[in-house]
């Protein structure tokens, strides 16, 4: 992976994309950035539908990792997975993985990276319920 990306990069390497819209979700730190919850990311990691993953196949040459990943190109990798409401989080124009979802998956991580992300996704969700309160 090159350098980090910050928000406007990381929304043009979005823009680039060759995929409907409709058909993923932005994961992870991915996800933070474009919240505002965290200044940059490494890379791209989107989840898929079946038809997105068919756009994806047809636009770019996919390589399959071990772990079920395909790696799009350099900075972007994507999973297939089900769309599903409780997953995804409409923000702006573009649909990130929930906040809730994310956190579960970041109270189960061994990583350090994903330990240190906890407080900064608990702040979030907390201001937030406060605005939905007011």
């Amino acid at each position: 992976m090159g350098k980090r990306m910050n928000k406007e990069e990381l929304i043009e390497l979005i823009e680039s994309l060759k995929l409907d819209k409709n058909e993923y979700w932005i994961l992870s730190s991915g996800a933070l950035v474009i919240r505002g919850i965290y200044p940059d990311a490494g890379d791209l990691d989107i989840a898929v539908t079946e038809k997105g993953l068919q756009e994806l196949k047809n636009n770019y040459n996919l390589k399959k990792k071990g772990n079920g990943w395909y790696i799009v190109n350099d900075k972007i990798e994507c999973v297939l997975d089900t769309k599903e409401a409780w997953k995804i989080e409409k923000y702006g124009e573009y649909n990130l993985q929930s906040i809730e979802k994310y956190y579960e998956f970041l109270k189960e991580s061994t990583r350090e990276k994903d330990k240190a992300r906890i407080p900064l996704v608990e702040e979030y969700m907390k201001n937030r319920k406060f605005k939905s309160e007011e």
